[in-house]
Parts: structure tokens; sequence; C-alpha cells
């Protein structure tokens, strides 16, 4: 009895410990932002010329949901197919697929941007979408996959011996008993859009299609700053990152039971 009571104070002190870490610089972030004109720097980014905070945010709203809806419904398809389907090379093209996880980003960005700009997408909101889907659907058809390898084929056969498609199989087995795994695939597509920044600074030119990252960017690019825009440069890093944040936190019971479950299995 007073080992697991002292076994559960160490584990609360860890926990205080770790979110410690996480929560100090969001804290520090805030009280520099109120240390010169207080409120007014908010209010000073929510009402910026150059910049228009709301046209920003709605930009990345928008990309990062187009990107994590199309990994979902790519992923899900792919992983019933990888999982649950017999063709010829299934083992060989999946690998192929994984492979691609060890390709960086940065070491493709040249031959990137001459496929956007030879497709005419520069500057456009299509230009971003594909590579962010591209470099996000490895990991998240790992993930799927996975926990499509968990649920019993002895379903499948059922529906198969009832007259149901593969597609049917798709709709009315998988897609029902993946809920968490898809939350989850969502959940991470979304953020890992959200916080891109290498791929939005090839593709965007204008301002009027700056993502959250690229707004980040200009805010701190400026030489020479003085006291007064510190504060707003810590007020405009905030605004900035709490959507995120609150998608995140409200997502938090999904991501636990989908990381679990998508789990790799050896």
């Amino acid at each position: 009895m007073r080992q697991t009571f002292l076994h559960k104070i160490l584990c609360y002190l860890a926990l205080f410990l770790f979110a410690l870490i996480w929560i100090a610089p969001i804290a520090t972030a805030f009280d520099k932002s109120m240390m010169i004109n207080g409120w007014q720097n908010y209010r000073y980014i929510l009402t910026y010329e150059k910049i228009n905070y709301f046209r920003v945010v709605g930009n990345s709203m928008t990309v990062a949901i187009s990107s994590a809806l199309i990994v979902g419904t790519i992923t899900t398809l792919g992983g019933f197919a990888f999982s649950k389907l017999n063709f010829y090379g299934r083992k060989t093209i999946y690998m192929m697929i994984l492979a691609c996880l060890a390709v960086p980003v940065a070491s493709v960005t040249m031959p990137l941007f001459v496929t956007i700009k030879a497709l005419h997408l520069i500057d456009s909101r299509l230009g971003l979408i594909i590579p962010l889907v591209a470099f996000n659907a490895p990991m998240m058809l790992m993930m799927i996959k996975n926990y499509f390898d968990g649920i019993p084929n002895e379903l499948l056969e059922s529906a198969q011996i009832d007259g149901a498609t593969p597609m049917h199989i798709y709709r009315s087995v998988m897609i029902p008993l993946s809920g968490p795994i898809l939350a989850n695939v969502l959940v991470l597509t979304f953020i890992y859009t959200w916080n891109d920044y290498l791929i939005p600074l090839l593709v965007v030119r204008t301002e009027p299609k700056y993502t959250v990252t690229l707004a980040a960017q200009y805010f701190m690019s400026t030489v020479f700053q003085s006291p007064t825009d510190v504060a707003r440069i810590y007020a405009a890093m905030l605004l900035l990152s709490v959507p995120s944040i609150i998608i995140y936190l409200f997502s938090q019971k999904y991501l636990q039971t989908g990381i679990t479950a998508g789990a790799i299995k050896e």
C-alpha cells in the first residue's frame, strides 16, 4: 500500500516536471509580450495592416484541413489494400512507400520547386497541399496499416460470404472500426501541416497567401528591434500558435488511443 502511494507520488512529480518544461516557454513568451504596452501588443498584431492575422490563420486552416482530409482518405484506402487485400507486389510497393520516410524534405527542395513551377502552382494553395500530402502520407499509411492488421480477418470473411465487395467492406467494416486511428491521423497531419515552414517558403510569394509560419518569420525578420517590437513579436508568436494548441488539446483523447492502436508491430 505504501509502495503504491509512493509510486503515484513519483509519477505525479515526473508529470509535473515535464508539464513545467512545456509550459515555461509559453509563460515566458506571455510575460515578455505584456512587459511593454500590455494587451495593446495583441491588438496591434490583430489590426496590423501588412500582415492580416485572420487571413493568415485562414490560409493555414484551409491548407491544413484540406491536407488532413486528403491524407486520411488516401491512407485509409491504402492501409486497407496493403493490410487486407492480396495482390502482386503488395509487400514490395509498401516497402518502397515506407522507404520515402528516409528522404528528408530539404534534400528534394530543388526538384520539388521545379515540379511545382512547371505545374504553374507557385503561390497557390494547391501548390502547398500537394507536397504536404505527399510528405505526410507515408507515415500515416504505416500507422493505419498497422491498425488494420489488428482487425480480425474473420470479420471480412463473414462480410464476403454475405456478398460484400471490397469497397463495401472498406466503407461498412473498416472505416467504422478505425475511428481512433483515423482521428489520430487527421489531427497529426493537421498539426504537421500547420507547423511546416519549408514548403510554404518554397511555394508562397505574396502576403495574401502567407501561412502562420511565414507570418512568424516576417515578424521576426526585423533588424534592430526595439523593446516594443520584441514585445509585439512575442504577442504575434502566441497568437499564431493559439489555433493549433486549441485543436491539439481538444484532440488529446483521440491521439492517445490512436497512437497506442497504431503502434508499430514486429
